[in-house]
């Protein structure tokens, strides 16, 4: 069978892609409300840099909480610099050589534990555990150098497209690469550069291009094969084929028919939202109460449509409880503060009860032993 070519790949990286933007304005909003810094779905299609990306929020306890949400994953599960799993001899190994065969496993074990220890493993497994949070965790393995001896890559799910083979399980991944034509060769040693590239390569060393790694499996060879392709001009820099994918797609919770997973700040998404309206609207009341509004009496008619309600501000009236009033008092501010407070409380409690950030007993409350803390997060 031909090997396929470059314009097949970048069908099936646009149906992929397309299959992936139904998921944008859910997964955007978790990104915006809930890891702000690593939301791509603005900055990266505008090319801007150093931009703001927590000008709407006014809460941050989901971001908090997705935080403590994968440091507790990792802590749990893949606690750094500790050998958190054991290699054993299965059910088919003789008893007379299962010691023999043991002693091989742990020396292997230790064998990939430093190699771990080497990586950067323990820094990209904490990033790709806060996009599980969101549903949907890809991270890159790469065979690195010998003082880094693997490169693990957490991917964010903006960047990549994914296609599902036998058994709803991830076997085909598109990722976006945004580089620059002197750093090609560099980060592929083996790519073939077209004219245009060299070009691009000599004249705009500093402008940045789009690239796309394809990595497909192939069933005739039974081994995945990684692509890079440059789109403008549809040219094939390289091809490698593994064994092995070397991409990790972890999905939280699956729904079938769907390609990407729902994770828990899906869950409780609407608290999430809700409760930074209310801690906006909450600033807004503390705002007015700092620095009032206040009315001023004035003989001219007052127009509704100029008047501005900010800390601060004064807004011309025609007068001020009758003729003999004041010239300048507060404006009446309604509202109920410990209400909103109580309703803030508990949708921040719902949220971490939801993100696994509830085991601690409050700050406020009497003091708890060394031993009590200890039992209450096993």
């Amino acid at each position: 069978m031909a090997r396929i070519t470059v314009e097949q790949i970048l069908k099936r990286h646009k149906r992929a892609d397309a299959r992936k933007e139904e998921w944008r304005s859910v997964y955007e909003e978790a990104y915006e409300y809930c890891l702000p810094m690593r939301n791509l779905y603005e900055t990266y299609e505008s090319r801007s840099r150093g931009a703001r990306k927590n000008d709407r929020l006014f809460d941050s306890t989901a971001v908090a909480s997705t935080q403590g949400f994968a440091n507790r994953l990792q802590s749990t599960l893949f606690p750094p610099y500790r050998s958190w799993c054991r290699l054993e001899p299965g059910s088919h190994i003789p008893p007379e050589a299962s010691q023999q065969v043991q002693q091989m496993l742990d020396f292997y074990r230790e064998m990939m534990f430093s190699t771990l220890r080497q990586s950067n493993f323990d820094l990209a497994l904490g990033e790709f555990l806060l996009d599980l949070a969101v549903g949907t965790a890809v991270m890159l393995v790469e065979r690195g150098t010998s003082t880094e001896p693997i490169r693990y890559t957490a991917v964010p799910a903006f960047l990549v497209s994914l296609e599902e083979g036998p058994h709803n399980t991830v076997e085909n991944v598109y990722r976006k690469v945004r580089m620059r034509p002197d750093l090609i060769q560099r980060t592929y040693p083996a790519a073939e550069l077209n004219d245009e590239l060299q070009r691009l390569m000599s004249d705009q060393p500093e402008e940045e291009l789009d690239l796309l790694e394809a990595t497909i499996y192939d069933e005739d060879r039974g081994e995945y094969c990684f692509h890079v392709i440059h789109p403008g001009s549809k040219h094939l820099l390289l091809v490698r084929y593994s064994l092995t994918s070397p991409w990790i797609v972890s999905r939280f919770s699956k729904t079938a028919g769907e390609i990407y997973g729902r994770g828990p700040i899906l869950s409780c998404l609407a608290d999430i939202k809700t409760l930074n309206k209310a801690k906006e609207f909450l600033l807004k009341n503390a705002s007015l109460s700092i620095a009032p509004v206040f009315t001023a009496a004035d003989d001219g008619v007052l127009n509704p449509e100029v008047v501005n309600i900010t800390p601060g501000a004064i807004i011309p009236v025609a007068r001020n409880g009758g003729p003999q009033g004041p010239s300048l008092i507060p404006l009446p501010r309604g509202g109920d503060v410990q209400l909103a407070q109580l309703v803030m409380q508990d949708m921040q409690m719902s949220i971490k009860k939801v993100m696994l950030d509830d085991n601690l007993p409050r700050d406020d409350m009497s003091a708890r032993t060394a031993l009590e803390i200890s039992q209450r997060m096993q």
